[in-house]
Protein backbone atom coordinates (compact mmCIF):
# COMPACT_ATOMS: atom_id res chain seq x y z
CA UNK A 1 0.00 0.00 0.00
CA UNK A 2 1.19 3.14 -0.69
CA UNK A 3 2.26 5.46 1.95
CA UNK A 4 0.26 8.57 2.15
CA UNK A 5 3.01 11.02 1.62
CA UNK A 6 3.54 9.01 -1.91
CA UNK A 7 0.01 9.61 -2.41
CA UNK A 8 -0.14 13.14 -1.84
CA UNK A 9 3.40 13.10 -4.34
CA UNK A 10 1.93 11.09 -6.85
CA UNK A 11 -1.13 13.40 -6.86
CA UNK A 12 -3.25 10.39 -5.37
CA UNK A 13 -5.87 12.65 -4.07
CA UNK A 14 -6.39 14.98 -0.89
CA UNK A 15 -5.89 15.24 2.93
CA UNK A 16 -8.76 13.71 4.52
CA UNK A 17 -10.28 16.77 6.84
CA UNK A 18 -10.50 18.76 3.29
CA UNK A 19 -11.80 16.05 1.35
CA UNK A 20 -14.27 15.34 4.01
CA UNK A 21 -15.49 18.99 4.15
CA UNK A 22 -15.50 18.90 0.16
CA UNK A 23 -17.76 16.14 0.25
CA UNK A 24 -20.64 17.29 2.98
CA UNK A 25 -20.27 20.71 0.88
CA UNK A 26 -21.59 18.13 -2.84
CA UNK A 27 -23.70 16.32 -0.48
CA UNK A 28 -26.04 19.79 -0.20
CA UNK A 29 -25.47 20.83 -4.49
CA UNK A 30 -22.21 22.74 -4.01
CA UNK A 31 -21.22 21.54 -7.83
CA UNK A 32 -17.35 23.22 -7.29
CA UNK A 33 -16.72 21.37 -3.99
CA UNK A 34 -17.71 18.10 -6.57
CA UNK A 35 -15.36 19.48 -9.03
CA UNK A 36 -12.30 20.16 -6.69
CA UNK A 37 -12.80 16.50 -5.31
CA UNK A 38 -12.86 15.05 -8.64
CA UNK A 39 -10.02 17.09 -9.77
CA UNK A 40 -7.95 15.63 -7.12
CA UNK A 41 -8.36 12.09 -8.20
CA UNK A 42 -8.24 12.87 -12.07
CA UNK A 43 -4.98 11.71 -12.48
CA UNK A 44 -5.43 8.01 -10.40
CA UNK A 45 -8.43 7.51 -11.60
CA UNK A 46 -7.34 8.12 -14.73
CA UNK A 47 -4.46 5.78 -14.90
CA UNK A 48 -5.96 3.29 -13.28
CA UNK A 49 -9.10 3.46 -15.74
CA UNK A 50 -6.17 3.16 -18.43
CA UNK A 51 -4.63 -0.34 -16.63
CA UNK A 52 -7.80 -1.95 -17.35
CA UNK A 53 -8.76 -0.86 -19.75
CA UNK A 54 -6.02 0.51 -22.79
CA UNK A 55 -8.21 2.45 -24.44
CA UNK A 56 -8.02 6.34 -24.21
CA UNK A 57 -11.34 6.53 -25.95
CA UNK A 58 -13.06 4.14 -23.62
CA UNK A 59 -11.13 5.57 -20.60
CA UNK A 60 -12.75 9.03 -21.28
CA UNK A 61 -16.14 7.66 -21.45
CA UNK A 62 -15.17 5.81 -18.16
CA UNK A 63 -14.52 8.77 -16.12
CA UNK A 64 -16.58 10.96 -18.12
CA UNK A 65 -19.66 8.42 -17.06
CA UNK A 66 -18.26 8.08 -13.29
CA UNK A 67 -18.27 11.99 -12.66
CA UNK A 68 -22.00 12.06 -14.02
CA UNK A 69 -22.61 8.82 -11.52
CA UNK A 70 -20.73 9.85 -8.53
CA UNK A 71 -22.58 13.48 -8.86
CA UNK A 72 -26.01 11.99 -8.92
CA UNK A 73 -24.58 9.60 -6.30
CA UNK A 74 -23.12 12.08 -4.09
CA UNK A 75 -25.82 12.22 -1.43
CA UNK A 76 -25.80 8.43 -0.84
CA UNK A 77 -22.19 8.70 0.41
CA UNK A 78 -22.67 7.55 3.69
CA UNK A 79 -18.39 8.36 5.08
CA UNK A 80 -17.31 11.05 3.80
CA UNK A 81 -13.52 9.74 4.18
CA UNK A 82 -14.49 7.14 1.62
CA UNK A 83 -14.91 9.53 -1.13
CA UNK A 84 -12.05 8.01 -2.79
CA UNK A 85 -12.73 4.15 -2.80
CA UNK A 86 -16.28 4.83 -3.38
CA UNK A 87 -15.64 7.07 -6.48
CA UNK A 88 -12.98 3.60 -7.52
CA UNK A 89 -15.59 1.59 -6.86
CA UNK A 90 -18.00 3.57 -9.33
CA UNK A 91 -15.24 4.03 -11.80
CA UNK A 92 -14.03 -0.02 -11.97
CA UNK A 93 -18.06 -1.24 -12.12
CA UNK A 94 -18.01 1.23 -15.40
CA UNK A 95 -14.91 -0.18 -16.70
CA UNK A 96 -16.33 -3.95 -15.75
CA UNK A 97 -19.10 -2.81 -18.10
CA UNK A 98 -17.01 -1.75 -21.09
CA UNK A 99 -15.25 -4.74 -20.87
CA UNK A 100 -18.38 -7.17 -21.10
CA UNK A 101 -19.46 -4.76 -24.00
CA UNK A 102 -16.18 -5.30 -26.09
CA UNK A 103 -16.57 -8.59 -25.47
CA UNK A 104 -20.03 -8.85 -27.15
CA UNK A 105 -18.76 -6.83 -29.87
CA UNK A 106 -15.86 -9.05 -30.37
CA UNK A 107 -18.14 -12.48 -30.29
CA UNK A 108 -19.90 -10.68 -32.77
CA UNK A 109 -17.32 -9.64 -35.18
CA UNK A 110 -15.70 -13.02 -34.94
CA UNK A 111 -19.25 -14.87 -35.58
CA UNK A 112 -19.69 -12.73 -38.49
CA UNK A 113 -16.25 -12.58 -40.28
CA UNK A 114 -15.25 -8.57 -39.49
CA UNK A 115 -12.27 -9.22 -37.00
CA UNK A 116 -8.77 -8.32 -38.70
CA UNK A 117 -6.27 -9.78 -36.50
CA UNK A 118 -3.16 -7.58 -36.87
CA UNK A 119 0.16 -8.45 -35.48
CA UNK A 120 1.54 -5.89 -34.25
CA UNK A 121 3.17 -6.77 -30.29
CA UNK A 122 4.22 -4.38 -27.97
CA UNK A 123 6.51 -5.53 -24.41
CA UNK A 124 4.47 -3.05 -22.70
CA UNK A 125 4.14 -4.32 -19.37
CA UNK A 126 0.66 -2.54 -19.77
CA UNK A 127 -0.64 -4.90 -22.88
CA UNK A 128 0.94 -7.67 -20.92
CA UNK A 129 -1.78 -6.88 -18.37
CA UNK A 130 -4.30 -6.69 -20.64
CA UNK A 131 -3.51 -11.05 -21.90
CA UNK A 132 -4.90 -11.44 -18.03
CA UNK A 133 -9.06 -11.67 -17.11
CA UNK A 134 -10.74 -9.02 -15.84
CA UNK A 135 -10.91 -10.95 -12.75
CA UNK A 136 -7.07 -11.08 -11.96
CA UNK A 137 -6.17 -7.41 -13.95
CA UNK A 138 -8.99 -5.48 -11.56
CA UNK A 139 -7.65 -6.64 -8.34
CA UNK A 140 -3.81 -5.97 -9.48
CA UNK A 141 -4.91 -2.58 -10.58
CA UNK A 142 -6.46 -1.15 -7.85
CA UNK A 143 -3.40 -2.98 -5.61
CA UNK A 144 -0.19 -1.98 -7.26
CA UNK A 145 -1.34 0.91 -9.51
CA UNK A 146 -4.08 2.82 -7.38
CA UNK A 147 -2.59 1.61 -3.83
CA UNK A 148 -5.65 0.42 -2.53
CA UNK A 149 -5.15 -2.29 0.62
CA UNK A 150 -6.94 -5.53 0.20
CA UNK A 151 -9.73 -4.94 2.59
CA UNK A 152 -10.23 -1.70 0.39
CA UNK A 153 -10.50 -3.87 -3.02
CA UNK A 154 -12.80 -6.45 -1.47
CA UNK A 155 -14.97 -3.33 -0.25
CA UNK A 156 -14.98 -2.43 -3.91
CA UNK A 157 -15.07 -5.83 -5.57
CA UNK A 158 -17.65 -6.86 -3.07
CA UNK A 159 -15.76 -9.84 -2.53
CA UNK A 160 -13.64 -11.61 0.80
CA UNK A 161 -10.08 -10.46 1.68
CA UNK A 162 -9.15 -13.82 0.95
CA UNK A 163 -10.60 -13.96 -2.28
CA UNK A 164 -8.66 -10.82 -3.13
CA UNK A 165 -5.49 -12.11 -2.18
CA UNK A 166 -5.99 -15.66 -3.89
CA UNK A 167 -6.37 -13.16 -6.91
CA UNK A 168 -3.97 -11.34 -6.65
CA UNK A 169 -1.77 -14.10 -5.95
CA UNK A 170 -2.68 -16.05 -8.77
CA UNK A 171 -2.83 -13.09 -11.22
CA UNK A 172 0.44 -11.95 -10.53
CA UNK A 173 1.42 -15.94 -11.40
CA UNK A 174 0.02 -15.47 -14.49
CA UNK A 175 1.77 -12.14 -15.37
CA UNK A 176 4.55 -13.76 -14.18
CA UNK A 177 4.39 -16.78 -17.13
CA UNK A 178 3.36 -14.47 -19.56
CA UNK A 179 5.99 -11.96 -19.72
CA UNK A 180 8.58 -15.15 -19.27
CA UNK A 181 7.16 -16.30 -22.73
CA UNK A 182 7.10 -13.36 -23.70
CA UNK A 183 10.81 -12.76 -23.19
CA UNK A 184 12.06 -16.21 -24.30
CA UNK A 185 9.46 -16.65 -27.32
Amino acid sequence: MLSNRHREESGWGMEKELQVRLVKRAKKGDAQAFIELCTAYRVVLYNSAYKILLNDADVADCLQETEIRAWKKIRTLKNEAAFNSWIFMIMTNIARDILGKRVEVIAFEEKHGGIDEGSHEESDLTQELNKLSERYRIPLVLYYYSGFSIKEIAGQLSLSANTVKTRLARGKQQLKRILEVEQNG
